[in-house]
């Protein structure tokens, strides 16, 4: 008898599973951009950032100079060093803002003379902040400002006799503390966790609609229940269908995350020049997993994908149509969006270990774990256990709502 019972959830499932698959486009959206969309990504931005950046370094920039006249020649040469090129003008404030030029320099009157007399004259940069071009334009502008700067002091030193060395009584080291995974998958690790989400709902939203509003909209819902299956089974075969089709595109992102990273790190960062090289790594996209960094990843988007599916298919019951249950399950994206987003300021965030036990947050928060090879065993079975359970709490949800007849004959 529990032989039967189990063929009949397959039946369920197997009916709606190939009603997905006829469909080509769920096969084009669910399976293929999840897996060829996350390379790109994490391909594209690093490398489009580096080669930026190594281009920029390498160009002649047009910056402004407002007070020409006044520019010392060790200045100047510090600034054709740099490899830029001077644009004088009366405003250079309105010239940045206008993005007439990237960058500006403003010198007051008598620089030299003032140097010379043990005066302190006040030079200035204009810059736009948050604009990437200006911001490295700005940078050659500061480094030779930087460099004229540290001329006079090294003349002024040698006038009385002292040395440089009198200017820095220690020497300063920085070191690295991050663990290898951490580095590797930089600023953009938030990204994935994002993606799994997102594809988790996207992959099962169409079954569940269509399992769901679907079969009231075509009539074909009363026939299911008039026939020889259970309520539970019925349920318990569409929650099947929906969390398969889920879960293979959250499956698929993972993939995505893994080949973009092993192509990455293998092919495109040793044929970058070092400073193109370190800022791709910088934002990240070499996403190295260990082995049970993959499992736990995989374990955390199947629970992910498994309360998606549950609570789809309890909110979409409610829905006369197709049309209508696509506008209740549209809110839930943010659902998704939010703790991908707050992701980004989790360091600064004392979120501590209750956050192991928010659901949806939790799997986030511990696939983002996952990239930064920093997964404790206590984190995965509190975020885990949590899942579970509302998943279980959600799937009664969604039977209660098959077995009321008001809403399944809602109209």
């Amino acid at each position: 008898m529990n032989g039967l019972r189990g063929r009949l959830v397959w039946w369920v499932a197997r009916k709606e599973l190939l009603s997905t698959i006829r469909d080509r486009r769920a096969i084009v959206s669910n399976l293929l951009i999840p897996l060829l969309l996350l390379p790109v990504l994490m391909l594209g931005l690093p490398l489009a950032m580096g080669g930026l950046f190594e281009r920029e370094q390498e160009a002649t920039t047009a910056v402004g100079i407002e007070g020409a006249a006044n520019l010392p020649d060790a200045l100047r040469d510090a600034l054709a060093a740099e490899r830029t090129e001077l644009e004088p003008t009366d405003d250079a404030l309105r010239q940045v803002r206008d993005d007439e030029v990237a960058a500006a320099l403003v010198l007051p009157e008598n620089v030299a003379a003032a140097l010379r007399a043990g005066r302190t004259p006040r030079i200035r940069i204009v810059r736009k902040a948050g604009n990437l071009q200006s911001e490295l334009a700005a940078g050659k502008v500061e480094r030779a400002v930087q460099s004229y700067r540290e001329g006079i002091v090294a003349e002024r030193l040698a006038e009385v006799g002292l040395d440089r060395s009198v200017l820095e009584p220690f020497a300063l080291d920085t070191r690295d503390a991050s663990r290898p995974a951490e580095r590797s998958s930089g600023q953009l690790a938030f990204l994935v966790p994002f993606f799994i989400a997102v594809w988790a709902l996207a992959g099962g939203q169409m079954v569940a609609i269509d399992a769901t509003a679907g079969e009231k909209e075509r009539g074909t819902l009363e026939a299911l229940l008039v026939a020889p299956v259970r309520r539970s089974e019925i349920v318990a075969g569409k929650f099947l269908a929906t969390l398969a089709t889920g879960l293979s595109a959250a499956f698929m992102a993972i993939l995505g995350v893994v080949l973009g990273g092993a192509l990455l790190r293998g092919v495109f960062l040793p044929r970058l020049g070092e400073e193109a090289t370190e800022m791709a790594a910088v934002m990240g996209g070499a996403v190295n997993l260990s082995a049970e960094g993959f499992w736990v990843l995989l374990g955390s988007a199947l629970l992910l994908a498994a309360a998606v599916a549950a609570l789809l298919m309890a909110v979409a019951m409610f829905a006369r149509s197709f049309k209508e249950a696509q506008s209740y399950v549209a809110p839930l994206s943010f659902v998704m969006i939010v703790p991908a987003l707050a992701l980004q300021f989790k360091d600064l965030l004392d979120l501590g270990t209750g956050v192991y036990l928010v659901p949806v947050v939790n799997v986030m928060v511990l696939m983002d774990d996952v990239l930064g090879g920093a997964v404790r065993a206590g984190d995965v079975l509190a975020a885990w256990g949590t899942m579970v359970f509302v998943v279980v709490v959600l799937l009664g949800l969604a039977l209660r709502n098959f077995q009321r007849e008001g809403v399944i004959f809602r109209t």
